[in-house]
């Protein structure tokens, strides 16, 4: 089971589970307010249950909390299959792949990213990345429910069958192509590295392409998730959903 305390994180989780998932959920609740008041309505209209307890109780499950927590199954977000994409992905396609990042917080404002930017598959790796905690959610904003986030247990041969399947592949790397002068494919795959490596040799090596975000201020690089946000946002801005 799985904690959630972000009130976004919550009403979202709420809204998205399905069925048997959404019926094993439970809201602990030992404080009041409007978000909280209208998380407990949700609750009763979707027939999730909720328990009313102490302070100390909700402490136990969950230190962060602000009142409210929602124990949930952690299977019950639907994650997509890489194989079962491929098999007919749209004509604009845009994937997003996550070499190692490891840091919640930036696993969660990447997804929320992607939710926005309408990105059609996400990928990290099963070991050595980020988990989708309770904080990744909570910086997700609730879009972890929605965002199509599919762990693979091998980065490199993902890309590899993704160039199979017609897309062309491209790191973001500060030694890349300008963003804006970059020819970016309606089937792309944007590649982001690691929070201090930047994107392995081995996934840098599979790309057809590296591309840099052209930058003129007194830092010379962005962090992870403000740069999956400006990369996604370009190619929406080329090809819209």
């Amino acid at each position: 089971m799985q904690r959630l305390t972000g009130f976004h994180a919550i009403e979202e989780y709420l809204r998205s589970a399905k069925g048997s998932a959404r019926s094993r959920a439970r809201v602990f609740v030992s404080s009041s307010g409007p978000r909280i008041k209208a998380i407990l309505e949700l609750s009763a209209e979707l027939g999730v249950g909720v328990t009313r307890a102490a302070k100390a109780e909700l402490d136990a499950l969950a230190p962060d909390h602000r009142g409210i927590v929602l124990e949930a199954d952690e299977a019950a977000r639907e994650e997509p299959d890489l194989d079962t994409f491929l098999m007919e992905p749209p004509e604009t396609s845009l994937v997003l792949v996550l070499d190692h990042i490891e840091d919640p917080q930036n696993l969660g404002a990447i997804l929320r990213s992607a939710d926005v930017f309408a990105a059609d598959l996400v990928l990290a790796p099963r070991k050595r990345s980020a988990p989708l905690t309770d904080a990744a959610i909570k910086a997700s904003a609730g879009a972890a429910a929605y965002a199509p986030l599919s762990l693979v247990p091998n980065l490199a041969e993902a890309l590899r069958k993704l160039k199979k399947g017609g897309f062309w592949l491209y790191a973001a790397d500060m030694g890349g192509a300008s963003l804006p002068a970059a020819d970016i494919s309606r089937r792309a795959v944007l590649v982001l590295g690691n929070e201090g490596a930047g994107v392995s040799r081995l996934l840098r090596d599979e790309c057809d392409f590296a591309v840099s975000i052209p930058m003129s201020g007194h830092v010379d690089s962005l962090n992870v998730s403000a740069a999956a946000a400006v990369l996604m946002y370009e190619f929406r801005r080329r090809f819209p959903a």
